[in-house]
């Protein structure tokens, strides 16, 4: 993916706390700024969608459950139906419908998460 630089600054008091998360993750701290900055551009773009560490690295999921995008797109698939699907989680349409857009918009992201989940 081709990529373009941006600065940007952050509190003096938050940078140690970047550092030590960097040296937990063994990345360098403008890798892991820029994951940061990019989740959360995400997070902006599909409210109700979080990011976290997985078998196969960062993974979207729906915040406040402990589900995750690619598992919502597998349960659609098998209901052929958004009101099913928010029925199956016991969740209001609009919590499925931004899985699955974010789903359609990042479909071989949210394919490589599944398949590391599942080990296929």
């Amino acid at each position: 993916m081709a990529t373009v630089v941006q600065s940007c600054r952050i509190a003096e008091d938050l940078a140690p706390l970047l550092a030590r998360q960097a040296r937990r993750k063994n990345l360098e701290v403008s890798t892991l700024s820029s994951l940061y900055l990019q989740e959360k551009a995400l997070e902006e773009e599909y409210p109700g969608i979080g990011f976290r560490d997985a078998a196969g690295g960062r993974e979207a999921f729906i915040l406040g459950h402990r589900v995750a995008v690619w598992e919502v797109e597998d349960v659609h698939r098998e209901t052929k139906s958004l009101d099913k699907t928010a029925r199956h989680f016991r969740w209001p349409p609009s919590v499925v419908r931004c899985a699955l857009a974010f789903a359609r918009s990042f479909p071989e992201e949210v394919s490589a998460q599944r398949a590391a989940e599942l080990g296929a």
